[in-house]
């Protein structure tokens, strides 16, 4: 396995290097991600977890060799880290990045060093490793222990077995909904998540049905306990308002991306958690999407309808419009009202100058 602390190590234990003990110390505890460990001007990894991240990212691997015995090692230089991470998180590898938290000039002996964040395709933070332009979703999906998966009976929030939340760290967007199978199956194309936590009541046949294009992840079973995820959700919002399938999706994603930012409290990028319905927005699935090529041209040298029409300058805005094409507006009150809305910034921005 390339995660968790290698066996070989756990083999010699009480014989390893004071480094190396510390290693295999962080290995164990994040056990679900590639522990990638500061070594001065690297970031290492060792054994499995050094071949993969040796094979992915076309790198070097070394054989370090102390008295218990020779070791796979490979280093990532820190100062041109984002391009290696952003390989290993295309390849949908969690990663748990140990940095020193002591100064080495300062400090007798080893250096203290202590995982500083969790990166997972859902969860980047780093402007260097997102796309400049769309949105970069967590998805989840979660329902109560002991509901029967639901086929094509009801489309209608609140009524399905299914919960689906998804959060856009970068921007503090965050939605849930609820509904068939069938209906979460077309969410999940039409948001497109980079990675979708999976509730413990979501066996693998309704995963297969659902069909994700993106990284599976599997959370602690507590977190989406009904009343541990109802209260995690009163941090952002009035829980009582939400279906308990949507409390149970949108309280597990939560405690995951809280998890990957280090259980430092409640996120601070999110502001609010919106209740929707799919059906009040226009029905685009994936072969609509991929058609009209709104995210991804047919060919590399292509330009997608996102791409031509957006002038926003900012990262940050411009992964913003991506979220509209997704859920086109249908009703003429809704239209009008994003044409005011429009028409109002644009006066506002012109009156700033």
């Amino acid at each position: 396995m390339v995660t968790g602390a290698p066996a070989k190590l756990l083999d010699r234990r009480e014989q390893l290097t004071p480094m190396l003990s510390q290693y295999v110390e962080l290995a164990e505890t994040y056990d679900d991600a590639i522990l990638l460990f500061r070594v001065g001007d690297f970031y290492k990894a060792f054994c499995a977890a050094a071949d993969e991240v040796a094979r992915i990212c076309e790198l070097t691997r070394i054989e370090r060799e102390d008295s218990t015995g020779t070791y796979t090692a490979c280093g990532i230089p820190v100062e041109s880290a984002a391009s290696y991470l952003d390989r290993l998180l295309a390849a949908g590898h969690r990663l748990a990045v140990a940095d020193q938290v002591e100064d080495p000039a300062e400090t007798t002996g080893l250096v203290d060093r202590a995982v500083t964040r969790i990166v997972t395709p859902g969860t980047v933070l780093d402007d260097d490793l997102l796309e400049s332009a769309g949105a970069n979703y967590l998805g989840c999906v979660a329902r109560l222990s002991g509901d029967t998966p639901a086929g094509n009976d009801t489309d209608a929030p609140g009524d399905g077995t299914l919960g689906f939340a998804h959060v856009d760290v970068s921007t503090g967007e965050c939605a849930v909904t609820s509904g068939s199978r069938a209906a979460i199956r077309a969410e999940l194309a039409r948001i497109d998540p980079a990675e979708l936590v999976v509730g413990p009541a979501v066996g693998e046949e309704t995963l297969t049905a659902l069909d994700p294009d993106a990284t599976v992840t599997r959370h602690e079973p507590d977190a989406f306990e009904p009343d541990t995820a109802a209260d995690r959700l009163a941090r952002y919002a009035a829980a009582d308002r939400f279906a308990p399938s949507e409390r149970v999706a949108a309280g597990g994603l939560l405690a995951y991306a809280e998890y990957t930012q280090g259980d430092d409290g409640a996120l601070s990028y999110v502001a609010r958690v919106r209740q929707y319905d799919p059906r009040r927005s226009l029905q685009l699935d994936a072969t609509a999407l991929r058609g009209l090529e709104l995210f991804e041209a047919h060919t590399p040298s292509g330009r997608t309808l996102l791409e031509t029409s957006d002038e926003t300058p900012p990262a940050l805005g411009r992964r913003r419009p991506a979220t509209g094409p997704r859920r086109p507006l249908v009703t003429p009150d809704q239209v009008r009202g994003a044409t005011r809305a429009s028409g109002a910034t644009a006066e506002w921005g012109l009156g700033r100058r």
